[in-house]
């Protein structure tokens, strides 16, 4: 699934796809070149009409292009829409 990221130190923006996630954090594939540790902004299109802007922080990169991110900061709102997000797009992909 395709993404953005912003990097509000920077204030830039960078293109990802979603390789896997959970509740707990994401998995991205980004040729963006961001230091673990990090904090970013996810833009999440939990509908069609509706971006959901999730906070993290980088955990884990690769030299291959995978960026771990482990989600921070969420509200009990957010998390029960993450939560019904990653519920349908397991359904999706089982």
């Amino acid at each position: 699934m395709p993404v953005t990221f912003t990097v509000p130190a920077t204030g830039r923006t960078y293109p990802a796809t979603v390789d896997n996630m959970s509740l707990g954090g994401v998995l991205l594939l980004t040729e963006a070149s961001i230091a673990e540790g990090t904090r970013i902004v996810i833009h999440l299109p939990v509908a069609e009409d509706m971006t959901m802007r999730v906070e993290g922080s980088l955990v884990r990169t690769t030299n291959v292009g995978e960026v771990g991110v482990a989600f921070i900061s969420l509200s009990e709102d957010e998390l029960d829409r993450l939560a019904e997000f990653v519920g349908q797009r397991a359904g999706a992909d089982g």
